[in-house]
């Protein structure tokens, strides 16, 4: 669900021009149809800003703290 959109009204939409590779969109206008192909592009956007946004956070975390240690990340991994 796109986090873009406020409980009272729908965000207005823009209209962008984007090139996509032929066997992608058909792909995925055999899964989802061609009325909905926005909707897929709108969330696989959201998805990407919200990835991007973890790694910024990540690095200035690095940069901050340094990198995860070898022991710390073995005691995570058998805590987990």
């Amino acid at each position: 669900m796109s986090s873009h959109v406020t409980s009272r009204a729908p965000e207005r939409a823009a209209k962008r021009s984007v090139s996509l590779a032929n066997s992608l969109v058909k792909e995925v206008e055999g899964r989802i149809g061609k009325r909905a192909f926005s909707s897929v592009v709108s969330e696989a956007l959201e998805h990407w800003l919200a990835m991007d946004k973890l790694r910024e956070v990540v690095a200035a975390d690095r940069r901050e703290f340094g990198q995860v240690s070898d022991e710390a990340r073995r005691q995570a991994e058998q805590e987990w």
